[in-house]
């Protein structure tokens, strides 16, 4: 007697897709930016070591993605997705030990290779296995695990770190661990079947190489919008403002939030009016948000503009899904791997130019500004997307 309906083959990669992200990128990534600050107070790391680390990290993710056609010649992409998730979790783990700069450096460069290659692999199967019509929904739930992560390292680490640095590093591990069962589940029988049957990417671009392009530059423009949220949000409303310091982490929490919601919203917004027009008011809504805040002060705009760029995983649930749609029938990988580079050469070149720009004016003004511009030609760019193949 079958208690529990079963569960299509498509949405268990979508399952398996968000369990890695919510480890590699979500608990990976996103855990570490809170526990910079009791990290230099107890001496493991200097502020300028930390700083080193987040670049490591960041140069861990580009190395990955560089090094995903190496590895598919050498094993398929179930057995190294199940590899990358696998050593995430190793990774979270080894950072409860005290080891230092070195050993820390080890290991978030290591995540970062791993979630790179959970990032190309998963959510390009996610595309390729997804139903007609239910495309925006599957890169939906995957993009979840990044919001979750955003909101589980926003609400709980701050409260854990006033314990103890193992104690906020152990529950990330713990939680990465649960997360680990359910992947290894999602990435086995049908669903890993389904994966492995996804045809090889074709060598180029072929015809989609215009609009290939334009997703490449948009995803960039995209990572170089959301850099100063991602840096300066909680700082700009403490010290600009003159916001709590429990005021300000709310918002972050509330961003979290908005992650998993506006994830999930764009996603079915995608599949009703299509990939196309709801990439372009996603867009907008994301320049929208980036300048209110510096613009209008008043504590309803401030919330709106947290919701507004929280809802950014949405943006990449359906930029995936118009990759998929451009490349026709088969797999997207070649062209997503291009995409993915680009957001992490765009974090990584975007964020130093960006606290530069902060440094040598002061501005806030300026470093949202860029943000909403940036977003506002990513919206210019997509608005000339062709329709697509499929």
């Amino acid at each position: 007697m079958r208690i529990l309906p079963t569960i299509p083959p498509w949405l268990r990669v979508a399952i398996g897709a968000q369990c890695g992200l919510l480890i590699g990128m979500g608990l990976g990534r996103f855990s570490y930016t809170p526990m910079v600050p009791a990290l230099i107070a107890s001496g493991n790391l200097s502020e300028a070591e930390a700083g080193y680390v987040g670049a490591i990290n960041l140069g861990g993710y580009l190395l990955g993605g560089l090094s995903v056609p190496w590895l598919l010649r050498r094993a398929d992409r179930v057995a190294w997705l199940r590899a990358a998730i696998c050593v995430s979790v190793l990774c979270l783990l080894a950072s409860i030990v005290p080891g230092g700069f070195l050993w820390l450096a080890f290991w978030r460069g290591l995540i970062g290779i791993a979630v790179a290659v959970i990032m190309i692999l998963g959510i390009s199967s996610v595309t390729a296995t997804a139903p007609a019509g239910r495309t925006g929904l599957a890169n939906a739930v995957a993009y979840t695990g990044v919001g979750l992560g955003i909101l589980l390292s926003a609400a709980g680490l701050p409260w854990l770190l006033a314990i103890g640095e193992v104690w906020a590093w152990s529950t990330a591990a713990f939680i990465g661990l649960a997360a680990l069962a359910i992947a290894l589940w999602a990435w086995s029988g049908p669903a890993a079947e389904a994966a492995r049957r996804i045809p090889a990417p074709p060598a180029g671009l072929g015809a989609a190489r215009g609009d290939g392009l334009r997703l490449v530059v948009a995803q960039g423009l995209f990572a170089v919008g959301l850099v100063p949220h991602s840096i300066y949000w909680v700082d700009y409303l403490i010290r600009s403002l003159g916001w709590s310091a429990g005021a300000a982490g709310a918002q972050w929490v509330l961003f979290g939030a908005a992650a998993i919601a506006g994830t999930l919203v764009w996603g079915r917004i995608g599949d009703r009016i299509g990939f196309r027009p709801a990439l372009v008011a996603v867009y907008l809504s994301l320049a929208l948000g980036a300048v209110l805040p510096v613009l209008v002060t008043a504590a309803p705009a401030i919330l709106a503009s947290t919701l507004l760029v929280g809802a950014q995983p949405g943006l990449t649930a359906i930029i995936a899904g118009q990759a998929q749609k451009i490349m026709g029938p088969g797999s997207m990988l070649g062209l997503w791997r291009w995409m993915v580079l680009s957001v992490g050469a765009a974090q990584l070149v975007g964020g130093y130019a960006l606290v530069a720009l902060f440094n040598a004016t002061g501005s806030y003004l300026a470093v949202f500004g860029v943000g909403g511009l940036a977003f506002a030609a990513g919206a210019v760019l997509v608005a000339g997307l062709k329709a697509g193949r499929a």
